[in-house]
């Protein structure tokens, strides 16, 4: 295990209460960051958040809605007043579903847009002007593979994607004479909550029984696994801390070797 200390460092991390974005919010604790989730889940949140309190870290829940920015500034502003400057931001909250392209209906498509790329943008906009005012700060936006590379009934989930690696880069390289830096993290398949109901759409469109297809994905993968959460992890704290001081505006694509372009 990467031990990178984070002491001294306050976080926010949206879709902290659960998957990767929770997992990251306990790491990060341990390692002494104080960290702000950002969620709509009271309940999940709240579990997190007293889990990190019980391990001896410090967490704080504030109920937002990504979408909107009010909602974000709002969050910001108390979690600031409670643990003092942001220095570090992660968008981890996303969603994904898989269905046919002629199916995509247009609440999906908005729906799909709004959490995973319309919120990138509003949260950017919050962290940004909350760095330029304390002097710079780091943000990690949560990509995919599927941000890299195009796959069949994820039409509107790859266009959220890719949305969020262009505007990683542009805003990557406005701030990066201000000490900001914004890179990406681009996972493959990551065993989480998400693909516990994504595995039985995939499994639709492969005609696979739901229960083959984590094993399914390993025979592509030239390291033949999948992506561990403590992968996703190693990566994150390498870019949200100085052993990447030279690194902005890049996606690691963290897939085994299973994509390179």
């Amino acid at each position: 295990m990467n031990t990178e200390r984070m002491d001294g460092k306050i976080f926010v991390i949206t879709g902290g209460a659960s998957g990767m974005g929770a997992a990251m919010a306990k790491d990060f604790a341990k390692r002494g960051a104080k960290i702000a989730i950002f969620d709509l889940n009271d309940e999940k949140a709240a579990e997190v958040v007293k889990g990190i309190r019980e391990d001896g870290g410090t967490a704080s829940f504030h109920h937002v809605d990504v979408t909107d920015k009010g909602s974000i500034q709002a969050a910001a502003d108390e979690a600031e007043g409670e643990f003092g400057p942001i220095t570090s931001w992660v968008n981890s909250a996303g969603v994904s579903k898989m269905v046919p392209f002629l199916d995509t209906s247009v609440e999906l498509w908005e729906l799909t847009m709004d959490v995973n790329l319309k919120a990138t943008f509003l949260c950017c906009q919050v962290a940004i002007t909350k760095m330029l005012e304390h002097g710079g700060g780091v943000i990690l936006n949560m990509s995919s593979l599927s941000g890299k590379k195009a796959s069949t009934w994820q039409a509107a989930y790859c266009a959220s994607k890719f949305g969020v690696q262009g505007l990683t880069e542009s805003v990557a390289k406005e701030f990066a004479d201000k000490n900001i830096r914004v890179n990406s993290i681009c996972p493959g398949i990551v065993p989480t909550e998400m693909w516990d109901k994504l595995k039985y759409e995939y499994a639709k469109k492969r005609n696979l029984d739901p229960e083959e297809v984590m094993s399914y994905f390993k025979k592509s993968i030239p390291m033949h696994r999948l992506v561990e959460i403590q992968d996703v992890i190693n990566t994150a704290v390498f870019l949200l801390t100085d052993n990447s001081s030279y690194l902005t505006g890049q996606s690691i694509k963290l897939t085994g070797g299973e994509w390179m372009d």
